[in-house]
């Protein structure tokens, strides 16, 4: 505990890295198990139907949908932490990018709760294009911090060249629907562990390096 007082980089990794493992766990209740189960592409008469007929399992989805926004801003302002020692300006664009992120989450969710998952979908599309940019911030900033294995960096950038790539195309060339649907399949892996295995390596490993000195001088110059 006396370590976690002395070094808030450290606290800010754990925080961040245990966010980021609850949101994946939501993510896959609130997405995959939740909406999916409801939405029908393609059929929005028949997805309001499977809404209305199973409320209790839209509802619960929505409601997770807000925690995973709340993990996601605990998450912009942990990240800020653990690089701004590092890479302050890196440690600023990766906060930022994730709070507009946020914010096109937070617009979906609530059209989600008025029940048009259209303009939830299309909102949360575009967010994943700006967390794309994030993670590759976020990857660059690492590269800062010699105790940061590189390979993390190195993945945090291909799944956020990833998430920009397909929804960039999905947002903003409609006529490249198949390559995006293509390009989805085909980087799913990569786009799913590359952020979890950084927030794996945040909640054991990450700011054990650096000195609560180093924490302290960084923490006067303000947030």
């Amino acid at each position: 505990m006396n370590t976690l007082k002395n070094n808030p980089v450290r606290f800010w990794s754990k925080v961040s890295g245990l966010s980021l493992i609850i949101m994946a766990l939501a993510a896959g209740y609130a997405y995959g198990f939740s909406f999916l189960h409801l939405y029908v592409a393609g059929n929005p008469e028949q997805t309001l139907a499977n809404i209305q007929s199973h409320h209790t399992l839209f509802l619960s989805g929505a409601l997770v949908w807000c925690l995973i926004l709340v993990t996601d801003l605990i998450v912009s302002y942990g990240f800020y932490r653990y690089l701004k020692p590092i890479q302050k300006s890196w440690a600023v664009t990766s906060g930022l990018l994730r709070l507009l992120y946020s914010l096109f989450l937070a617009i979906g969710i609530l059209f989600l709760f008025k029940k048009d998952t259209a303009i939830f979908l299309r909102m949360w599309s575009l967010g994943l294009f700006i967390i794309g940019f994030h993670l590759i911030a976020t990857g660059i900033g690492t590269f800062y911090n010699k105790k940061t294995p590189k390979i993390l960096g190195i993945m945090l950038i291909i799944a956020g060249a990833s998430y920009s790539t397909i929804h960039g195309l999905q947002n903003f060339m409609p006529q490249a629907e198949t390559l995006a649907t293509f390009l989805e399949s085909s980087l799913a892996i990569p786009m799913s562990i590359g952020e979890l295995s950084f927030g794996v390596w945040l909640l054991f490993r990450g700011g054990r390096s650096i000195t609560s000195q180093l924490s302290n001088d960084s923490s006067q110059d303000g947030l």
